[in-house]
């Protein structure tokens, strides 16, 4: 890493957010006065005319009455503005963890390969200066080297054998103590060897800090863009309960659109049958609660910020303007970072996955904000890029911590995303009921009445046009799965790293039970120093680490 980029960027980044307050604090707050649209009104007219009706909003409430009521205009804005297509911003995130995986699989491959090959050197050196040990030695080895044993290394980085070191491990093991030698041990070509060993090791072990680095820094960045980072952000506290009340939404959804499929699929019965009511029942009641956690959120939202703007319109065009002000900004330090930090972004495929991730969220946010700036335009007739309209933004930025406010913000645009996917199960019971036998022609006529089915709330559905509708639902419930980095991408390339990790500490074991070789048979070379219980703790390691490094065992390291 370049320090001195890291200081340029540090020192540039400081230097756009100081300008940005700057920028904001030469136009310092303006009077509702000045905030003038342009028809010649000024912003608390505005405000008038949305409250007796001349201007019509026309949002419409969760109980279906329709009202000049810009906090329900805020929640209808979130929606659209954010989240009309999260399936497609979780798939762009789900395709960048699919690709770091495969990065990282092809890695542990590379090395796979790089270690067996490195095995098997070992194994020939072992075959080219020793002989197969007696029928006595090869029994006692068999017992102290099952597949009981574990060999790793300590915090040290010394061998340990069962946790042992070699001399107390081997301290109750009898050998016959003949060295059973092809010619005279090389240590020259055991060198070697190892040196390779520890070339292969150093470069795989870099190229994986250097990942895993990249996976922390820039990554989990990437995968927390706009607009699902508001959802992932929101207090885990703060929405256990609509949390806790998905889950057994989706369970029940689970079971009745798909596990009694199954079922049914197995039976080989021609017809599906769903009892759509407590279904019905359960969408009804999420959408019922969400619709009042969110009245209520959006209400204490806009009170905390009346405190400071004093008008709720002043409060919605400045929050939108504060909201797309610091994601622009932190999508733009995210990607500057990797800019400094890489001379060539193309050469490292996670880093120019990720950077790709970021400039479509560049896009998104900017069209969010130019959506946002001719919605203004249109209703109310602002020029939000006015230096008088924009001090609302600077009053905001200002007055608040980003984190409380923002906190604020997740909790209600979590319940808004929340309420969307649930829509779209709704939609998804409404295109089973439009395909049910149920609502298909009865013509069973009695006295110039149709017949009425007893049975209104069972759906009939032929098996050929329900395995295409099953898939609607696997979609729906695919797109709502926002946390797959932590149950399951994360886990996946936890998983992958963990065992490249254990690929490189084989290597490390080898080669320093090639070490611990040549240093015992270069003592055997001269023994006239050593006392009798030296020489015959040399002579039995010896035995054991040519045993060991010849049958290298998967079974041996964890």
């Amino acid at each position: 890493m370049n320090i001195r980029n890291v200081s340029l960027r540090y020192n540039e980044v400081k230097c756009n957010k100081v300008k940005w307050g700057r920028n904001l604090s030469e136009v310092w707050y303006s009077s509702d006065d000045k905030i003038v649209n342009d028809k010649g009104l000024n912003i608390r007219d505005v405000q008038h005319k949305i409250n007796s009706g001349e201007i019509r909003i026309g949002t419409e409430c969760y109980d279906k009455e329709k009202f000049n009521d810009l906090r329900h205009l805020f929640t209808k804005l979130i929606d659209e503005l954010c989240f009309s297509k999260y399936g497609d911003d979780l798939n762009i995130e789900k395709k960048l963890y699919i690709s770091t995986n495969i990065l990282l699989k092809g890695m542990h491959e590379h090395i796979l390969k790089d270690l067996q090959s490195s095995i098997h050197v070992a194994r020939e050196h072992i075959k080219k200066y020793f002989k197969k040990p007696s029928t006595y030695n090869q029994q006692q080895l068999d017992l102290i080297a099952g597949l009981d044993i574990i060999i790793n290394l300590n915090n040290e980085g010394n061998l340990i054998f069962n946790s042992k070191k070699i001399n107390q491990f081997l301290s109750m093991t009898k050998f016959d103590l003949d060295i059973l030698q092809n010619g005279e041990y090389s240590s020259y070509d055991s060198n070697f060897l190892i040196k390779n060993n520890e070339l292969i090791l150093m470069n795989h072990s870099d190229n994986l800090s250097k990942i895993e680095e990249d996976i922390q820094k820039h990554l989990h960045s990437a995968l927390h863009r706009f607009p699902l980072k508001y959802y992932r952000e929101a207090n885990a506290f703060a929405v256990m309960f609509q949390n806790n009340a998905m889950l057994i939404l989706e369970e029940n959804l689970h079971y009745n659109f798909y596990d009694r499929y199954v079922e049914q699929m197995e039976k080989s019965d021609d017809n599906v049958k769903i009892n759509i009511q407590p279904v019905d029942d359960l969408l009804s009641d999420m959408i019922s609660i969400l619709d009042h956690t969110i009245d209520y959120n959006v209400h204490t939202f806009f009170v905390k910020l009346n405190k400071v703007l004093n008008g709720d319109l002043k409060s919605f065009i400045g929050f939108f303007l504060y909201l797309f002000g610091i994601e622009k900004m932190r999508n733009s330090e995210l990607l500057k970072s990797i800019e400094y930090e890489n001379d060539n972004i193309n050469d490292n495929q996670m880093l120019s996955n990720a950077y790709e991730s970021l400039v479509i969220e560049k896009n998104d946010i900017d069209i969010s904000e130019l959506k946002f700036n001719i919605f203004i335009k249109d209703k109310f007739h602002f020029n939000v890029n006015n230096k008088h309209i924009r001090s609302l933004e600077k009053k905001i930025y200002d007055a608040f911590q980003s984190k409380h406010l923002m906190d604020a913000f997740n909790l209600i645009a979590y319940q808004i995303l929340i309420k969307r996917i649930v829509k779209d199960y709704i939609s998804f019971v409404n295109l089973l009921k439009r395909n049910s036998y149920r609502y298909q022609p009865f013509f069973k006529k009695v006295i110039d009445l149709f017949g009425v089915r007893k049975d209104e709330h069972i759906l009939i559905i032929p098996r050929k046009k329900y395995d295409k509708l099953v898939k609607e639902y696997i979609k729906i419930k695919e797109n709502s799965n926002f946390h797959f980095n932590i149950l399951g991408g994360n886990q996946s390339l936890t998983t992958t790293v963990t065992r490249i990790k254990r690929e490189l500490n084989k290597m490390k074991i080898l080669n320093k039970l090639l070490l611990a070789l040549n240093e015992e048979m270069d003592k055997l070379k001269d023994t006239s120093l050593l006392t009798q219980g030296e020489k015959e703790r040399n002579k039995k390691s010896i035995i054991f680490y040519s045993h060991v490094i010849k049958e290298f065992k998967e079974e041996w390291f964890y």
